[in-house]
């Protein structure tokens, strides 16, 4: 899993430095520290990595971006690291992640950081054989270093080395593309999507090579495919949002922040963590419902696991749960909830949708036997959700 989450970073990079905010971007000499920062990443070469992304967050202390890819570097590390020291720097990820959403709330590599801290599913793409994974690290860290050609003689080794590993023939689509021969990169990366349907980096990536050749709306195609696969991944939903906004159909952000987390202690005890920004509000209704949500979820966990559920179903039922006291407030005629996604939310379980906005708008490696369920009841139906309501994460 780690190879797949290191690539997801080096796309979001990428994406980010054409699709970013202006709180997201930064300037030289920033800009310049992150890219070397990236490379130095790539070679394993952690230590100076992280030198670089601190001095590139001094050189423009209201840029996100060095601190979000910070809190992506201490995730990384926290997947390899004893077990004794992995909390601490999932700790830390966290910190250098929310400190990153308080610069630009739109900040999709915080985000992704964020949730994959949250996440506790289990990619479904296929795991390299180890001469595979050693060969896609090396190309990974060829490509960081803007050598395409040599990054692609690893890869095209990769694809040999493990055929079921369709991360080998997205780096190798890559390699195309950016030399700019993107029908060669267009095959490769449809191939990957017919090796692991569920590639969403493959389908993303095939969209861009379709685009490239104004094949526009193929590509939209490809990116409904891509939400299909793994509707978690930030960048493939903003690809789509830039692609409706052109064509005068812009998506809005839920932007849903949790804020009340249920944790699992190494004793195995359950409790309630909120975060710093989130305590800033108690005594709110808004608060009150986060607070309801949680302890509806720590309710569900502490049941008998044969009665709490699939975390799909323990999730949707503490919404509605929530959900529910959010209703009798507001009925009682008390202080009204004003967070604009939990209102959002309410309008979506009124009319029905609260299995899909959670699917999607929230979605969880964890929860892949519900999505697929809703999926097979629902052809199309993460496209006709987009258009009816829409709404992004």
């Amino acid at each position: 899993m780690t190879s797949i989450r290191v690539l997801t970073f080096a796309a979001l990079l990428a994406f980010f430095t054409t699709a970013a905010s202006a709180a997201m971007q930064c300037g030289e000499p920033c800009n310049t520290l992150v890219r070397d920062a990236h490379v130095l990443e790539g070679q394993g070469k952690y230590q100076a990595a992280l030198d670089k992304y601190q001095a590139a967050q001094k050189a423009d202390p209201q840029a996100s971006l060095p601190l979000s890819l910070q809190a992506g570097l201490m995730f990384k590390l926290s997947s390899v690291a004893p077990k004794d020291k992995a909390p601490q720097l999932r700790a830390t990820a966290r910190a250098l992640a929310e400190r990153a959403t308080t610069l630009a709330s739109d900040d999709p590599v915080a985000h992704e950081v964020l949730r994959m801290l949250d996440d506790d599913g289990v990619s479904p793409l296929h795991a390299p054989n180890p001469q595979a994974a050693k060969l896609l690290a090396e190309g990974s860290a060829l490509f960081a270093q803007r050598k395409p050609k040599e990054a692609l003689v690893k890869y095209e080794a990769a694809m040999a080395a493990d055929p079921k590993a369709s991360s080998a023939w997205v780096g190798a689509g890559d390699c195309h593309f950016v030399q700019g021969d993107w029908p060669r990169a267009e095959a490769l990366f449809r191939r990957a999507t017919e090796i692991e349907p569920n590639n969403a980096q493959a389908w993303r990536f095939l969209s861009d090579a379709l685009l490239a050749q104004g094949q526009r709306g193929l590509a939209e195609a490809a990116l409904y495919s891509s939400i299909t696969a793994d509707p978690s991944q930030r960048p493939s939903w903003g690809k789509l949002a830039r692609l409706r906004a052109a064509a005068g159909l812009p998506l809005k952000a839920l932007a849903f922040r949790r804020g009340v987390r249920v944790v699992q202690g190494a004793d195995g005890k359950l409790s309630i963590n909120v975060d710093q920004s989130t305590a800033e509000s108690r005594d709110t209704p808004n608060y009150a419902i986060r607070l309801m949500l949680a302890m509806a979820e720590l309710n569900l966990r502490k049941n008998d696991a044969a009665k709490a559920g699939s975390p799909y179903e323990i999730e949707l039922e503490a919404w509605r749960t929530a959900l529910k006291v959010m209703d009798e407030t507001n009925a009682a005629g008390g202080q009204r909830v004003t967070d604009p996604a939990l209102l959002q939310m309410q309008s979506l379980a009124k009319d029905g949708q609260l299995e899909p906005a959670i699917l999607l708008l929230m979605f969880r490696q964890s929860y892949r036997p519900g999505l697929e369920a809703w999926l097979g009841a629902n052809p199309g139906g993460v496209k006709l959700f987009i258009d009816r309501y829409g709404l992004q994460p």
